[in-house]
């Protein structure tokens, strides 16, 4: 009988497109094994689980017949409870991303990319970064502006291969992802992020993509 793995996360996920829902459960549960992952056709159904029992990640269609992806994120948010969520839509627009991200959304994904892409998503945010799909520009939300300045080195300041790993990690892409694409080891990748941050006196992926963008890395 096969078992779960140590630390399995949990999953709600919300789509009222019976048939696509149908399809990424079962591309979840393949991917993960999470420890449950329960998945409903409304939006309140899937509060009152939230509710119940916070998951590790939630995965919601924004636009839902019995109410907005974007209030029951709110909701949520309302009552102290920090999911992670990573939000669907087949009509991605240019303003959303920025907007989900001043809800705590850490996720957007256009569904009518490949199902390896949401898995890109999911596996991004439940590593704590975010990923945005590359059929819409990255967040920049306004409630950035009141942060602290960024550091005022450019581009030049990183080597060509660092360049090459940060637009990747910008981009969302994990470790792993990038690696592959690079023909890299994880491990340099790692060390590679590591350098990045420490040249640019920064602490977390979020800024560093916000520094990209400012940067034209994004």
């Amino acid at each position: 009988m096969a078992t779960n793995p140590p630390n399995a996360p949990r999953f709600v996920l919300v789509d009222d497109t019976a048939t696509f829902r149908g399809l990424l459960k079962d591309a979840l549960q393949r991917r993960f094994q999470p420890a449950e992952l329960l998945d409903f056709g409304d939006g309140r159904a899937a509060l009152a689980a939230c509710l119940a029992a916070p998951p590790d990640l939630l995965i919601a269609d924004l636009y839902l017949r019995d109410m907005d992806g974007r209030d029951l994120v709110r909701e949520l948010r309302q009552r102290g409870i920090a999911t992670r969520v990573v939000m669907l839509t087949a009509h991605p627009e240019a303003r959303l991303p920025a907007e989900l991200v001043s809800l705590g959304v850490a996720g957007f994904v256009d569904k009518n990319s490949p199902l390896e892409q949401i898995d890109r998503a999911v596996q991004c945010v439940l590593d704590g970064g975010m990923f945005f799909s590359a059929t819409v520009p990255p967040p920049v939300p306004s409630s950035l502006a009141s942060e602290p300045p960024l550091p005022r080195l450019g581009a030049e300041a990183l080597s060509g291969r660092e360049q090459e790993v940060v637009r990747l990690v910008a981009r969302g892409l994990v470790s792993k992802e990038v690696a592959e694409q690079l023909g890299l080891s994880t491990r340099t990748v790692e060390k590679h992020r590591a350098r990045i941050l420490a040249k640019l006196g920064l602490h977390d992926v979020p800024t560093l993509v916000r520094w990209c963008l400012r940067n034209g890395l994004g």
